[in-house]
C-alpha cells in the first residue's frame, strides 16, 4: 500500500508538471507567432505593403497616437505618406488575455517622416491581437513618444495608476448608473469603441444611445482591472458581466475589454475601447 500510494503521489506531480509545460508552451508559440507578426508589420509600414495590413489587420482595427485614431482605411491610406529609413524594436512583454486575445507591449526606435513630419525617434507602444477564424490579427494598436516621458503624479500626490484606476472606476459608475454627461467627460472627442460583434460606435453615438434610454446598464459588474502605464499613455484591461438593455431587448453581459487611456493636459481620458468573447474554459 505504501509502495502504491508513493507511486499515485509521483503520478500526480509528473502529470501536474506536463500540464504546466503543455501550457507554457502553447503560450510561448502564441507570443512567438505575434511577435513576429507585430515585427512583419512594421517592415510592411517601412515598404508600404498595404497587402500585407489589408490581411493581417481586423476589420473593426483602430491606431491610436498622438495624431488622434485611425480605423483600418485610414490606417492603409496613411502608408503612401510615410517615408521610413530604418526601425528596430526591443523589450517585448506579452500577456494572454483569454485563448482568442493577446496583449504585447514593447519599445520601437525609428528614424522617418509621416506627413511631412519628423516621427519620434523612440516610442512606447502596444498592440492587442485577437484570434478570429483560426488566424491572429491586430486590431489595437497604440503608441506615445518616450521623448522626455516620466511616471506622472496627480495633484493629491497618488500615483499615476491610482489616477487612472479613478478613472477608470468612475466610468464604470458612470455607466451603470447612465449618466450620458459624466461619460463624455471621461471619453476623449474621437473616442470610438468596438463592439464583440465587430462594429464601431462614435462617442457621439454612444453618447446619444445613453440619453435616449436605447443602451442602459443593470448592475454590471466590472472586475479583473489591470493597468499598464506608458507615460502618458495606458492600457487597462477588465471582464464586465451582468445585464444590459440595447433597444429594450434584455442582454446577457460578459465581455473582456481592453481601453487605451491618453493624460490630456494631467487629466486621465479614455481614447478607444474593444470587446471580445472570453474564452470558454
Amino acid at each position: 500500500m505504501k509502495n502504491l500510494l508513493l507511486i499515485i503521489v509521483v503520478a500526480i506531480g509528473v502529470s501536474s508538471v506536463a500540464f504546466g509545460q503543455t501550457k507554457m508552451s502553447k503560450d510561448s508559440k502564441v507570443e512567438a507567432q505575434i511577435i513576429a507578426l507585430e515585427k512583419a508589420g512594421w517592415v510592411a509600414w517601412k515598404n508600404k505593403d498595404s497587402a500585407f495590413y489589408q490581411t493581417n489587420l481586423a476589420e473593426d482595427a483602430l491606431n491610436v497616437n498622438s495624431e488622434g485614431v485611425s480605423n483600418k482605411s485610414q490606417i492603409i491610406k496613411s502608408l503612401a505618406d510615410c517615408e521610413i529609413k530604418s526601425f528596430s524594436l526591443d523589450n517585448f512583454k506579452f500577456l494572454m488575455l483569454d485563448k482568442n486575445s493577446a496583449l504585447i507591449t514593447f519599445t520601437g526606435m525609428q528614424d522617418g517622416v509621416c506627413s511631412g513630419k519628423t516621427i519620434p525617434a523612440t516610442v512606447r507602444a502596444s498592440s492587442v491581437y485577437v484570434k478570429r477564424g483560426g488566424k491572429w490579427l491586430n486590431a489595437l494598436y497604440t503608441e506615445i513618444s518616450a521623448q522626455g516621458t516620466t511616471v506622472s503624479v496627480n495633484q493629491s500626490g497618488g500615483s499615476a495608476e491610482q489616477a487612472i484606476r479613478q478613472t477608470m472606476t468612475e466610468l464604470f459608475n458612470a455607466l451603470n448608473r447612465g449618466d450620458a454627461d459624466a461619460a463624455g467627460r471621461i471619453y476623449t472627442d474621437d473616442y470610438q469603441i468596438v463592439m464583440e460583434n465587430g462594429k464601431t460606435v462614435t462617442k457621439a453615438e454612444r453618447l446619444e444611445a445613453m440619453r435616449s434610454g436605447a443602451l442602459k446598464f443593470q448592475s454590471v459588474a466590472f472586475d479583473n482591472l489591470r493597468i499598464r502605464q506608458y507615460g502618458n499613455a495606458a492600457v487597462a484591461t477588465f471582464q464586465n458581466t451582468g445585464k444590459s438593455n440595447a433597444l429594450g431587448s434584455e442582454q446577457e453581459v460578459n465581455s473582456v475589454g481592453t481601453v487605451t487611456l491618453i493624460n490630456n493636459g494631467g487629466r486621465w481620458q479614455v481614447a478607444s475601447a474593444h470587446l471580445t468573447k472570453p474564452s470558454a474554459n
